[in-house]
């Protein structure tokens, strides 16, 4: 039997608990429920029936999938808690679940200077494949979070924006989101800050359509079915009886059915499964742009574009593969395009200043279309 490597039960009795990351290290129900027996960044499987003796999970581990380093001393945890219990933005159960994951993230110790915790590279390890790209979205969501600009989220930076993102106020957000387009910190938007946040926001949109439409994709086809596209006549090898016509007729038909080329009872139907992603851009019209031509955004939301329903345009398609740099949707948009989103938001927001938006007006023009806030809240809460 299988041996828990921290009371040192043999075998273990009910629920295994098998880490993903070590060579061979089991815990049984009980150690595993102490949660500080082993390192906080790695994963374990629950095994509810006994494998077999010779089929038991051995050998290299997984990669860890969490960045931090194993620090677990350094931080008072007691007093982080008391301080942020004060802010009432989480209760103590959610501040100490928190607390786990901000360990299984931080790869900077605290000292008695500095707080430590997660650094920028680690926050782009969070983004996924987002984080491999520069963007102007995640310099300024990271910046939201590191309200101290030393590079470092310490942790109750972390929970105070993760109390922003997931319980703050409509005001709360508006606030945050005008310091995120304020690039310069002066304390207003110019247009030219707009115009960079507007294009940095579709770009990483069509990121995340990109890595959508490409694994539902990839799971159409990985699961086509090929003998379920065909006709029922395709299942029969013999000749079709015809009532009449001549042998020739009849040997053609069974050739078509056979080779299944043609149509039949007028329908026609394909005989292989999608060979691009061509085939399933109508599902995912919206993913693509027009190489010839500008989007155009909608009346009520400006920074979402409108649905393409001309028949003139040319045929949608996906956006292209990641080892390409640009997506076509950024590549077709024109400097008119921005300028029009641009100047619809100075209109909602009744800016006195032709130039620049405060922060009065920029709540004016949220109050009319939310949409304004959308960059804030693209990547969820990140962590």
């Amino acid at each position: 039997g299988v041996t828990c490597n921290h009371c040192g039960a043999q075998p273990i009795r009910g629920i295994r608990y098998h880490c993903l990351n070590c060579a061979d290290y089991d815990l049984c129900d009980s150690c595993e429920s102490l949660g500080d027996v082993h390192v906080k960044t790695h994963c374990f499987i629950k095994i509810r029936v006994p494998l077999a003796p010779h089929a038991n999970l051995r050998g290299a581990g997984a990669p860890v999938m969490y960045p931090g380093k194993e620090i677990t001393s350094g931080w008072n945890k007691d007093d982080l808690m008391t301080s942020l219990l004060e802010s009432k933005l989480f209760e103590p159960i959610e501040l100490q679940a928190l607390f786990e994951q901000f360990l299984a993230l931080a790869t900077v110790p605290p000292t008695d200077t500095e707080p430590g915790g997660i650094t920028r590279e680690t926050f782009d390890l969070c983004l996924g494949p987002l984080g491999k790209e520069k963007n102007l979205i995640t310099d300024r969501i990271f910046s939201f979070f590191d309200q101290d600009s030393d590079n470092i989220i310490s942790f109750k930076e972390f929970v105070l924006g993760l109390g922003v993102m997931i319980k703050g106020s409509l005001d709360e957000r508006i606030s945050y989101a005008f310091k995120g387009y304020d690039i310069d910190s002066d304390g207003r938007i110019s247009r030219q800050e707009l115009h960079r946040m507007f294009k940095a926001y579709f770009y990483l949109s069509m990121q995340l359509v990109r890595d959508y439409v490409k694994t539902v994709e990839q799971d159409m086809m990985d699961t086509f079915d090929d003998e379920a596209a065909k006709p029922v006549s395709a299942s029969f090898t013999a000749p079709i009886p015809s009532s009449g016509g001549s042998a020739d007729d009849e040997d053609q038909s069974h050739t078509k059915i056979r080779g299944y080329e043609g149509t039949i009872s007028g329908s026609s139907r394909p005989n292989t499964a999608p060979s691009s992603s061509a085939d399933v851009a109508a599902v995912f019209s919206s993913a693509g742009a027009n190489s010839d031509s500008s989007p155009s955004f909608t009346e009520s939301s400006p920074l979402v574009p409108a649905t393409q329903t001309s028949s003139s345009s040319s045929s949608t398609s996906l956006p292209r593969p990641a080892d390409e740099q640009q997506l076509p949707v950024i590549e077709a948009m024109s400097q008119d395009a921005i300028e029009e989103m641009v100047e619809r938001t100075f209109t909602a927001a009744d800016a006195a200043d032709p130039n620049y938006i405060t922060l009065d007006e920029f709540k004016r023009a949220v109050e009319l279309d939310h949409s304004y806030l959308q960059w804030f809240e693209a990547l969820g809460s990140v962590f």
